[in-house]
């Protein structure tokens, strides 16, 4: 078991950035379980956040966010279509958030992920790989985290969107 600090962008770019460094691939793919990417995004306060509907174009930029078709499973805009977004207390200085936490994305070693490790392929070919068999992006649960009302959709764009 290991864990480690890795400035990279996303799980999959872990894996092509550790086997740029050297690390042989068959070695590698052997003993790789998984890889959790992680970034800290402040959360709204619990006492004075504000739910609100947004805009048809605020709905449609989270959609292109997170995935067309894989958005479209989750809620469709309409009048019951809530959000959240800071107002600001005494409890939170006023500025609508209190505390921080987390949002990942965890690649799982499977079969297919290890022979694309093997082959020292690009990060999108093991991203596409992973969300085939399941794995939700930084984004997709920042969002999915926005849509619970534990923190906006500004932050996640603050910390994944660049």
């Amino acid at each position: 078991l290991v864990f480690s600090t890795l400035h990279t962008n996303s799980a999959p770019e872990t894996i092509v950035r550790l086997l740029d460094m050297g690390i042989d691939p068959l070695n590698f793919a052997d003993a790789l379980l998984g890889i959790l990417a992680q970034r800290l995004v402040r959360t709204l306060c619990k006492n004075c956040k504000e739910q609100y509907h947004p805009t048809k174009e605020e709905y449609n930029e989270i959609v292109e966010s997170y995935g067309d078709e894989a958005f479209a499973k989750l809620i469709a805009y309409d009048k019951t279509f809530k959000l959240y977004r800071p107002k600001g207390c005494n409890l939170c200085d006023k500025t609508g958030y209190k505390g921080r936490m987390a949002i990942h994305e965890l690649i799982v070693a499977t079969d297919g992920i290890k022979r694309l490790v093997q082959k020292h392929e690009t990060v999108e070919v093991m991203r596409n790989k992973a969300m085939s068999e399941g794995m939700t992006t930084l984004l997709q649960d920042g969002i999915l985290k926005s849509l619970a009302g534990l923190t906006d959709f500004k932050q996640i764009r603050r910390v994944c969107i660049k």
